[in-house]
């Protein structure tokens, strides 16, 4: 049984929920660095990276 796993960055494992993973699966970087943005802003925490 092959086990197909995609690889992550840290953003999309510590920082964005599940829902938001789900809905804009496959969209780009831009579209995920955008709702990460969003969540960020959403829950007063300060981006990684900037």
């Amino acid at each position: 049984m092959a086990i197909n796993r995609t690889r992550r960055n840290i953003l999309e494992r510590r920082c964005v929920s599940k829902s938001v993973k789900r809905l804009f699966k496959g969209d780009g970087k831009t579209t995920f660095k955008t709702m990460y943005a969003v969540e960020c802003h959403q829950r007063n925490r300060k981006p990684l990276g900037n």
